[in-house]
């Protein structure tokens, strides 16, 4: 199997990290009450770990040999699916997002898709529980950046609306085949007890939080027409719902 460049496929290798990602993904979960969903498998490293582990997985990939390789490696698995298809796709389909409603979404992901994917997951009817993701490095420093800092963005905002986010480490190039030419980060995302938006919200809250940043360095009184002369960066993810509440008269 050789790696596809259009794919952005990077296969992990490297044993110890692969445990790792895994603990993280299923402590305090239940093998038997919570699947996984697994985006872009590749050789089914991350797979093999958690079936092993006795979870039920789930695994979505777009290349046909890939896929052929998954059904043979894993015919045995009884608690393997395999989903051929885009898993962007999946994710947008309300009724695929219905069917499958995963506890756990798991995955070394294609840079090129990551941020996307993680509206659509953030979209589900019921969004997972926990994420445990490989992204670029600059992608997972975004998601857990603090306000009033250059990384601080809308997807900032928009994840941690939703999640804990949790930088577990940053992964060189050399645990990946081929090498990227750019250092990875694994991060780890926890639903909050509470969420504070309802299904409804999140499409246009994430509309207003976008255009917010769509001008970083104009004051969100010029760029939105509210009261406020703060930059976007300056606004806490609290500071923004209590701003699109405000803005929407709730």
């Amino acid at each position: 199997m050789r790696p596809l460049s259009r794919f952005g496929q990077n296969f992990l290798h490297d044993g110890n990290l692969i445990r790792a990602l895994v603990d993280e993904a299923v402590a305090g979960f239940d093998p038997a009450a919570d699947p996984i969903l697994e985006i872009g498998p590749g050789l089914g490293a991350l797979t093999g770990e958690a079936l092993a582990r006795g979870f039920a997985v789930t695994s979505v990939e777009i290349d046909r040999g890939l896929a052929a390789f998954l059904r043979e490696r894993f015919a045995e698995a009884p608690r393997f699916i395999l989903i051929e298809n885009d898993a962007l796709e999946i994710l947008g389909d309300p009724a695929a997002g219905r069917a499958i409603e995963p506890r756990i979404l798991l995955g070394n992901l294609p840079y090129y898709i990551s941020t996307p994917l993680l509206a659509k997951a953030i979209d589900l009817p019921v969004p997972p529980q926990r994420m445990v993701l490989t992204l670029q490095k600059e992608v997972a420093e975004r998601l857990a950046a603090k306000p009033g800092t250059s990384a601080f963005g809308s997807i900032s905002v928009l994840v941690q609306s939703f999640y804990a986010v949790k930088l577990i480490r940053t992964l060189p190039p050399t645990v990946f085949y081929p090498q990227p030419e750019v250092d990875s980060a694994a991060v780890r995302l926890d639903l909050l007890g509470a969420p504070p938006l309802a299904v409804a919200e999140r499409a246009p809250f994430q509309a207003f939080v976008r255009k917010g940043f769509s001008q970083r360095r104009k004051k969100l009184s010029n760029t939105l027409g509210i009261a406020d002369d703060r930059r976007p960066e300056q606004l806490s993810v609290e500071d923004w719902i209590v701003a699109w509440r405000g803005f929407k008269g709730v």
